[in-house]
């Protein structure tokens, strides 16, 4: 059997499984006995204790009552009211030898020893456990235990009355290693005592354990002798682990006195070890004939699998006459028969799938794909023959626009009847493709770039009717760009780039059709590059704010600077806006341009009326700003910050911008008039805003633009005719006009007599930095006097 085939990987799986299961039966079981075994000794020493306090109660009673019938005894009260030491020495000797007392003390009403059987006697001294005879006294006996020469003893102490009392009798016996061994023999549990020695350590009094064990009892006693009572533990001993109850004693005279219950757990693992190995033997022979029954079992099912996989590769070659014929009715037949539908159903679904795959799913036209395949077909077959392939790229214009007004599906159809008329608009040998979106794509042969605009011409002449749908009619225009093989490139990838490139040629100088021009690609890289590095252009501090002045014709003076960027580039030096700005509102990054710019020129703007020479402040904004609900309050942040009035800042918008969404960017303008900014119209007459649209702006000045004022000459009736009507238009809608491109003095001559109000261009000034500025408002004839207010300067 190969160790690699299913057969083995199924033995391998099944016997693994098995294995598994055993192995976690075995462990669960080994686990369950260990935590079984842990209760039984835990509940083993906690009986142990209980037995044991009762051990230590027991005698105390015996004792007790002992003592009361010596007490009792006439011929002892006789001697101890007499006085007859010896008599009372040899009562207390002979009745402790037949209760097996240890000691036996005669003690005064003053708390003297009078008598005592020790060796080393007390006689004549204090007793030494006076909070025993006070609890007698309280009681009328005590018992409790007590360290007597460094050794333990419980003590059993009661009066002798005659009828008051006249003296206290006590007896005790010593608890040492034979009461030990007396418990052991009843709770099979080893028990040890131990207390402090003089030198503060712990010591071992007795114990049942072997002397050899000692020494680790000790080292685990100092360790836990600040833990409370009942302590339970396992403790290592020797290397052999015992679970251990610590239990101290209570005693009267505060000595410590420990008790140590222990049960080795070597001794009670004896006999579920022998369980657990006979469990293991019966097991492993269970085991091995599951091994058994698994091998049989794997046969029996690899043999219809494997007529199966030869079957599959039969159809991996393309033959699909063979069918499987498995004789079995279980799921291994069902496959079987589940694989000659398969079988027959491949080579439909093969034809389908390559369809879908090289096929647009929405206009059926063949797409990215099949349109590169062709076209390096068309390449290669160009090259043998000597002729030229054309490509177009075709972008529709505002295509988003109407997708998101009438509806995506209304999208939809207008893509499918746009692929419909340029495919009869072509030759059947001719290719159109949808590359992705509202983009299509066009190869053809073309022997010369005539040839190539003739193909675009009839086109753009396929999209000039409009599209009916149902009850809506849409233009539809449309952006394409030109390559030829092998004119502008040698291969398709290449050719389509170029193309590529040439479309958006065409988008930005809005016209219809455009052929690639050599050298494009590197202004694409360029452009691509700045792409990415104008989002850090900010961070970095690479931009620049020049300032061009704005003259009141009336008084001749500068009124306000419009704030012009410009972008202090590493690489290509001194940047102007007309070349970043667009492909910041492409990357996203205008709002931070926008903000950027607003920041600085209000802060500008405040230290030029700090230092006595103040000036408006102009802002050009953005289309896309217009939609930034948060810019109005991002605006009144800054104006408080700075401590700038809000009428001190101007905000210029074009008609474009505003005629994106009217709705909302009148929103926008709204909120922004309310907290007392001035608003401008700038470029105005490039635009296609209404009259009707332009009378329900909320804004201040119009700027006529300055491709109406450049050449305005007293022979240029055409364009003086748009000023006047422009500057009429202004005043009968009480907005300031201001009239930018004034390059000579003729321009602002004429500008004055048509009774323009302000005037912007480099007859004045050009664009200035901020320091050069500076300068100029002081030495220009159009500066602003020293010490000037802003309504001054306006006037």
């Amino acid at each position: 059997m190969d160790g690699r085939s299913f057969q083995a990987k199924l033995v391998y799986l099944l016997i693994g499984v098995l294995v598994l299961l055993q192995t976690v039966t075995l462990a669960a079981i080994h686990f369950a006995g260990l935590r079984s075994l842990h209760r039984n000794l835990v509940e083993e020493l906690r009986v142990g204790s209980r037995v044991f306090e009762q051990q230590l109660a027991h005698r105390g009673r015996q004792l007790s009552e002992s003592l009361g019938v010596l007490a009792g005894d006439f011929g002892f009260r006789t001697a101890v009211a007499s006085g007859d030491r010896p008599t009372v020495v040899d009562v207390l000797s002979n009745h402790g030898r037949r209760i097996k007392a240890s000691a036996a003390f005669l003690v005064g009403l003053d708390g003297i020893v009078t008598a005592d059987t020790l060796k080393i006697t007390r006689m004549g001294k204090p007793f030494p456990f006076p909070a025993l005879i006070r609890q007698a006294e309280e009681a009328g006996e005590a018992s409790s235990i007590v360290s007597l020469d460094g050794r333990p003893y419980q003590l059993v102490i009661v009066p002798i009355l005659a009828p008051r009392a006249i003296a206290w009798v006590c007896m005790g016996f010593e608890i040492d290693e034979g009461v030990l061994r007396d418990f052991q023999r009843v709770t099979a549990l080893d028990l040890s005592l131990s207390t402090v020695g003089a030198d503060g350590r712990p010591q071992i009094l007795f114990s049942t354990l072997h002397s050899n064990l000692h020494g680790d009892l000790v080292r685990h006693v100092a360790a836990r002798r600040d833990n409370p009572s009942g302590v339970e533990a396992t403790l290592k001993l020797a290397g052999a682990p015992y679970e251990t109850k610590i239990e101290p004693l209570r005693t009267a005279d505060g000595s410590r006195v420990v008790a140590l219950l222990q049960r080795s757990l070597e001794d009670a693992r004896r006999s579920s070890r022998a369980l657990e190995l006979q469990i293991v033997v019966f097991s492993t022979f269970a085991l091995v004939l599951a091994i058994l029954a698994t091998m049989y079992f794997a046969r029996g099912v690899i043999r219809p699998l494997q007529r199966l996989a030869e079957n599959a590769q039969k159809i991996e070659l393309g033959d699909y006459s063979t069918a499987v014929d498995v004789a079995q009715d279980d799921e291994i037949g069902r496959l079987a028969t589940a694989f000659n539908r398969m079988r027959t159903g491949i080579a439909e679904r093969e034809e389908k799938i390559i369809h879908q795959a090289t096929h647009d799913g929405l206009t059926g036209l063949p797409n990215r794909t099949l349109f590169l395949d062709r076209l390096e077909h068309a390449i290669a077959a160009a090259r043998r023959s000597g002729e030229s392939v054309g490509m177009i790229m075709m972008d529709l214009d505002r295509f988003k626009e109407i997708n998101d007004t009438l509806g995506h599906h209304f999208g939809d159809q207008l893509l499918n009847e746009i692929g419909r008329r340029l495919t009869l608009s072509l030759r059947e040998s001719d290719t159109v493709a949808r590359l992705g979106g509202d983009e299509f794509g066009v190869n053809f042969n073309a022997q010369q770039p005539s040839q190539a605009m003739e193909v675009a011409r009839r086109i753009s002449s396929s999209l000039e009717a409009p599209f009916v749908l149902g009850a809506v009619s849409v233009d539809v225009d449309a952006s394409m760009g030109i390559a030829i093989y092998p004119l502008h490139a040698d291969d398709a990838g290449a050719l389509m780039k170029r193309a590529d490139i040439a479309m958006y040629d065409a988008k930005k100088n809005h016209t219809a059709i455009a052929l690639y021009e050599a050298g494009r690609d590197e202004h694409s890289l360029r452009r691509l590059s700045l792409l990415s590095e104008l989002r850090q252009a900010v961070q970095r501090d690479e931009l620049e704010l020049y300032y061009q002045p704005n003259i009141n014709i009336h008084t001749g003076r500068a009124a306000y600077a419009e704030a012009l960027v410009r972008w202090n580039h590493p690489a290509h030096g001194l940047m102007l806006p007309d070349e970043f700005i667009p492909l910041a509102e492409q990357s996203g990054s205008i709002g931070a341009l926008t903000k950027w710019v607003l920041r600085n020129a209000i802060y500008e703007c405040a230290e030029w009326a700090a230092r006595g020479a103040p000036l408006i402040v102009a802002v050009n904004l953005s289309p896309l700003d217009l939609f930034d609900s948060e810019l109005p309050t991002y605006i009144s942040g800054l104006l408080a910050e700075a401590a700038m009035p809000a009428s001190w800042l101007v905000l210029e918008i074009t008609e474009t911008a505003i005629m994106r969404d009217p709705a909302y960017a009148l929103k926008i303008l709204r909120d922004l008039k309310s907290r007392g900014i001035r608003l401008s119209i700038d470029d105005f007459g490039t635009g296609y805003s209404s009259l009707a649209h332009l009378k329900r702006l909320p804004v201040d000045e119009l700027k006529i633009d300055k491709s109406f004022v450049m050449n305005l000459t007293s022979q240029s009736t055409d364009d003086a005719v748009i000023v006047r009507s422009t500057i009429e238009l202004g005043h009968n809608m009480g907005l300031t006009v201001i009239a930018e491109g004034v390059e000579t003095v003729e321009s602002l001559e004429i500008l004055t007599r048509l009774g323009c109000d302000m005037a912007q261009g480099y007859y004045m000034s050009p664009p200035l930095p901020a320091g050069d500025l500076q300068r100029w408002m002081t030495e220009s004839r159009w500066a602003v006097p020293a010490k000037t207010t802003l309504k001054e300067g306006n006037e």
